[in-house]
């Protein structure tokens, strides 16, 4: 039995993991993160491409409204053609790659194609209108402002470098979406039932057997959260299958084009139990989790039979016929890294487990007495905790060896563990990548980003070579 202090520390600490995020607001359970406030300088370093663009397109504006009213003219046929030049000279830097196309762009190029039609409008006719400071002056304010929602998503969503796979396979990917006629989906409004959506990255080979790795994210991830990740492993022989909780993910896509988003009512529960700060409601949380461990379990357990009854099908397609069913290995993040490492205690055929900053929620398998009970079992195959600093850090200072994951370490017939320096919990995807101001926001440390993914992602390679790939004992140091 606990007392009520240390109860309430290993609650603050349940909750620092199971969600994709950390709870700044209580400085005495989690380590200082990044500062709120950041310099005009690092923000332009973070967002630089849709960041340069938004400035030179509103300084361009301003040079016409200056322009204008100094001279009281509009200036519309000067207008047109610059409108004109910079479509073209913003296809001239697509064509040359510096903007590389995706759909951060799609918004800027429809308002340069709409602004070039209007200027050679404009050129064709050779009417002028009336100058009127007002119309000026609104016309620079709406330009503005369009001008800033068509580059939002460049700058909340910036262009990056994703981290080259250092393999010798060429990736190929597949994506299907299955239904499990044995659950329905309590998140659904009518009696449907529990569909999953996965995605596969595998070798692009022709007759070779890989072992096969499944990864679930954390709650409000997503199936592509760890791409660098997949895509490492993938070009070193792996066949990965990453999961869309749907419901539980920020989105899934289906195959048929369906998109669900995050169930709002998970989202309520998710935040209620980030900002509850006492033990009164540690039992509430304890029944919560474990029905969200239930439903991710079941979800794993479900695709990976489906897995292995494609593979065993005489005619089997790509990539299930390239997978070795004899190697198989787990890896999560949060909470999906709780609900891999629970699937390896009681699967048989399942061979390594990493979780990803998570806490192994599995092993608190009763409350009793106003305190979890943790599983006394060795827990049975190669287990790795990798940790974020602020994690670890309170873990050890908060809980100790009582901590879930450190007893499962502790108890198990083979485990390692460590720790990212001065990183966050969402250092371990690829967020801080992808988006750096939604990193910022939901929790980062001040580890450089491509240092701390890169490094766990031969982390994770070098584990599950080792016990997938038999290469010998792990040289997993104790901290990067």
């Amino acid at each position: 039995m606990t007392d009520n202090k240390s109860r309430k520390q290993r609650m603050l600490l349940t909750k620092l993991c199971i969600l994709s995020r950390e709870n700044a607001s209580h400085p005495e359970t989690i380590v200082e993160q990044n500062p709120s406030f950041y310099t005009w300088a690092e923000i332009l370093e973070v967002f630089y491409m849709g960041t340069l663009t938004l400035a030179s397109l509103i300084t361009l504006e301003l040079f016409f409204l200056v322009w204008s009213i100094r001279t009281r003219d509009d200036h519309r046929k000067e207008r047109g053609i610059v409108r004109i030049s910079t479509l073209v000279l913003f296809g001239l830097l697509l064509a040359t790659g510096v903007y590389v196309w995706s759909f951060r762009y799609t918004m800027l190029l429809c308002m340069l194609v709409i602004q070039a039609v209007t200027g050679a409008v404009i050129l064709v006719r050779k009417r002028e209108a009336p100058y009127r400071t007002r119309n000026t002056i609104l016309r620079f304010i709406r330009n503005c402002i369009i001008i800033f929602f068509a580059l939002l998503p460049a700058i909340i969503l910036p262009q990056y470098e994703q981290p080259i796979p250092t393999g010798t396979y060429e990736v190929a990917t597949a994506k299907f979406t299955w239904t499990d006629p044995s659950r329905i989906d309590d998140f659904a409004d009518s009696d449907e039932y529990r569909a999953l959506t996965v995605e596969f990255w595998y070798p692009d080979s022709t007759s070779e057997k890989h072992p096969l790795v499944v990864f679930s994210h954390g709650a409000f991830g997503f199936s592509g959260s760890n791409y660098s990740t997949f895509m490492e492993l993938a070009s070193q022989g792996y066949v990965v299958a990453s999961i869309g909780h749907t419901h539980q993910a920020f989105y899934t896509l289906d195959t048929h084009g369906n998109l669900t988003t995050v169930d709002t009512a998970f989202i309520k529960k998710a935040v209620e139990i980030n900002s509850t700060n006492d033990t009164e409601h540690e039992q509430d949380i304890f029944n919560t989790t474990r029905e969200w461990m239930k439903l991710r379990i079941d979800d794993e357990n479900f695709v990976l039979d489906t897995i292995l009854a494609e593979c065993q099908k005489k005619s089997a397609d790509t990539p299930f016929s390239h997978i070795n069913t004899d190697k198989i290995g787990l890896f999560g993040h949060s909470l999906g890294g709780a609900s891999s490492a629970q699937i390896g205690r009681e699967r048989s055929d399942i061979d390594a487990v990493i979780v990803l900053d998570g806490t192994m929620l599995g092993e608190q398998i009763a409350f009793e007495n106003n305190a979890v009970v943790l599983n006394d079992v060795p827990y049975p195959i190669p287990l790795l905790n990798v940790y974020a600093q602020d994690h670890y850090t309170n873990s050890k200072e908060l809980v100790g060896d009582t901590y879930s994951n450190f007893h499962a370490t502790q108890n198990a017939l083979e485990a390692y563990e460590t720790v990212f320096g001065d990183s966050g919990h969402l250092n371990f995807t690829d967020l801080p990548l992808f988006s750096p101001l939604l990193a910022n926001l939901l929790g980062i440390g001040t580890v450089d980003t491509r240092y701390c993914i890169e490094t766990m992602n031969t982390v994770v390679l070098e584990f599950f070579n080792c016990f997938l790939q038999d290469a010998g004992e792990p040289t997993i140091a104790k901290e990067y």
